[in-house]
């Protein structure tokens, strides 16, 4: 994904398709309209730790990052960046 300045590591779609967000070693989460391509939302922890895993929760109001800080976060998401 052009958005990422490195290597997207994992991705993941929401429940209904509508979107999916990509995690990289930049650090960065991002939220894509499936539809329309747009960057609706960006996430990141303190000091951008590489993201190498990163999964919607079955409500599609979270999502679950792991960091190579070995740390799990958990981030609410919405369609609103």
């Amino acid at each position: 994904l052009p958005a990422h300045s490195d290597p997207v590591t994992a991705v993941s779609f929401n429940r209904d398709g509508t979107c999916v967000c990509s995690a990289s070693h930049d650090g960065l989460i991002r939220i894509w309209d499936v539809a329309t391509g747009e960057c609706l939302k960006t996430i990141y922890a303190a000091k951008n730790p590489p993201v190498s895993h990163i999964t919607y929760s079955p409500n599609g109001k979270y999502v679950l990052a792991g960091t190579l800080d070995s740390m799990l976060r958990l981030w609410p998401v919405n369609r609103i960046g």
